[in-house]
C-alpha cells in the first residue's frame, strides 16, 4: 500500500509539472525542464534528485545533453537506456542547429558566417569542431560537427574527414572550433592539428580554405592572419607537394 501511495504522489507531481509546462513553458527552471525530459526515459521513479545531480555535475542542460554516454552512466541513477535517450536528444539538437545555417547563409565568407559561428559555439562549454564543405563557387554543400578534436585524437578526426570527402567530393573545406576560455588565439596544439589537416586535405585533393577559432564573441582566422599560408608553404617544402 505504501508503494502504491508513493507511485500516486510521483504521478501527481509529474502531471502537475506537465500542466505547468503546457500553460507556461517559461515558468520551469532548468532542473524542472530536465526532470520533465527524464520522465520519458524513466517512467516510474522520482527523477527530481537525478535532474539536480546531472545539472550539478555538467553545469547546464546543454552540458548534460552533450555529455558522452560513458560520462552519463558514471552518474548514479543513469543506466544504459537513459544515457542513450539523453545523447540521442543531444544529437537531434546538434543536427537542428546545423541545419539552421542553410537558412542563414548559402555562400561561405568570413563576414557572413561570423555571427552564426558565435551563436553556434555559445551553446557549448567544451571544444567542438565544425566543418563546412564548399563547392568551387564557395557554396556550402554540407556541414558536420565533430567532438574528437583533441591533439591525441586528431587521427580519428582526420578519418572522419576522409569519409566525408569520399561522399561529398568538396572542392574546399573550412574548419571552425571554439575555445571555451573565451580566448580565440591559437595554441600549439591548434597549430599542430592545422598542419596535419592541411597535409591530409592536400593529399586528398581538397583545398584547406581556413581554420577559424571562436572565443566568446571574438574570432581568429588562420587565413586572415597569414598563418595558414605559412603552414602551407612549410608543408610544401617538407613534402615536395
Amino acid at each position: 500500500m505504501a508503494n502504491k501511495t508513493k507511485e500516486n504522489v510521483h504521478e501527481n507531481h509529474r502531471q502537475r509539472l506537465r500542466d505547468r509546462f503546457a500553460q507556461s513553458p517559461d515558468s520551469l527552471n532548468k532542473h524542472e525542464l530536465l526532470e520533465l525530459l527524464l520522465f520519458y526515459a524513466i517512467p516510474r521513479k522520482n527523477v527530481n534528485p537525478l535532474a539536480h545531480t546531472l545539472i550539478d555535475k555538467f553545469g547546464t542542460i546543454n552540458g548534460v545533453l552533450s555529455a558522452s554516454a560513458e560520462d552519463l552512466k558514471a552518474v548514479e541513477g543513469v543506466g544504459e537506456s537513459t544515457a542513450s535517450f539523453l545523447t540521442t536528444v543531444g544529437k537531434f539538437i546538434d543536427v537542428v542547429s546545423q541545419e539552421n545555417v542553410g537558412d542563414e547563409i548559402k555562400l561561405f565568407n568570413l563576414d557572413s558566417v561570423k555571427r552564426y559561428l558565435i551563436k553556434f559555439f555559445s551553446a557549448y562549454d567544451k571544444e567542438v569542431f565544425l566543418a563546412f564543405f564548399l563547392s568551387k563557387s564557395n557554396k556550402i554543400i554540407a556541414k558536420t560537427s565533430y567532438t574528437s578534436h583533441k591533439v591525441d585524437e586528431i587521427n580519428l578526426l582526420l578519418s572522419e574527414f576522409s569519409r566525408s570527402f569520399a561522399t561529398l567530393r568538396p572542392h574546399a573545406v573550412v574548419i571552425a572550433h571554439n575555445h571555451p576560455s573565451g580566448n580565440p588565439s591559437p595554441s600549439p596544439d591548434d597549430d599542430s592539428s592545422t598542419e596535419k589537416m592541411h597535409l591530409m586535405f592536400s593529399l586528398s585533393g581538397v583545398q584547406f580554405y581556413d581554420h577559424v577559432i571562436i572565443g566568446g564573441n571574438k574570432l581568429y582566422s588562420y587565413r586572415a592572419d597569414g598563418r595558414l599560408e605559412k603552414i602551407a608553404k612549410s608543408i610544401n617544402e617538407r613534402f615536395n607537394l
